[in-house]
């Protein structure tokens, strides 16, 4: 499905006339890392492309990536925008063009997931459903810290949950650290099993 997604974007590249895959051939690889990461049954894409940038977001998954849309609005004026929707059939899925304004928009998107706890030591949510846990440790030196993320998920739950709790576990050491460029470690633990009721 990835393949038949970015061979559509390029199909619309074409169409405009977009100059993208002769300036940077290898653009597009960073949306296909994208969507091999977040792909999943009904989710949907912020994607906009023009003669020298692509940028796209998974929207419903943390605010921070749902803002996208609100940041490349005014890069270029030839640039176009896309809405992609994943079907939940294989290989099913829509890249519909929109305008600005809907492009905009799109950061409205519902957020199902939330954090519980600070933001060092945190429980996931998807509305009331808890995901995971995710603690944040910094180690290292002074001047070289890493930020640790240890995640321990909910035993069964979907592969957009392990995403969205490694996302989070991210913006936390983003957070944490004060800055984008923070060096960390991604670390998964045993998922919790709860024992059902007699």
């Amino acid at each position: 499905m990835i393949k038949a997604i970015i061979e559509a974007m390029k199909f619309e590249i074409a169409k405009y006339h977009l100059e993208l895959l002769q300036r940077h051939p290898k653009d597009l690889d960073i949306d296909m890392a994208m969507l091999e990461r977040f792909v999943s049954p009904g989710l949907k894409y912020a994607w906009m492309v023009g003669d020298s940038h692509t940028h796209a977001a998974a929207l419903g998954i943390h605010q921070n990536l749902n803002e996208l849309p609100t940041y490349v609005t005014r890069l270029a004026n030839n640039d176009r925008f896309y809405l992609l929707t994943v079907g939940k059939a294989p290989e099913q899925f829509t890249l519909k063009e929109v305008d600005r304004v809907a492009f905009a928009a799109l950061a409205n998107t519902p957020i199902p997931y939330r954090m519980v706890g600070p933001v060092d030591s945190f429980w996931l949510y998807r509305n009331e459903s808890r995901v995971g846990t995710c603690v944040v440790t910094r180690e290292g030196t002074f001047e070289k810290p890493v930020y640790k993320i240890a995640l321990t998920p909910m035993a069964g739950i979907g592969k957009i949950d392990r995403e969205a709790l490694q996302e989070w576990g991210q913006q936390a050491v983003t957070k944490k650290a004060g800055s984008l460029f923070a060096r960390s470690q991604v670390e998964w633990l045993d998922p919790i099993k709860l024992a059902l009721a007699a």
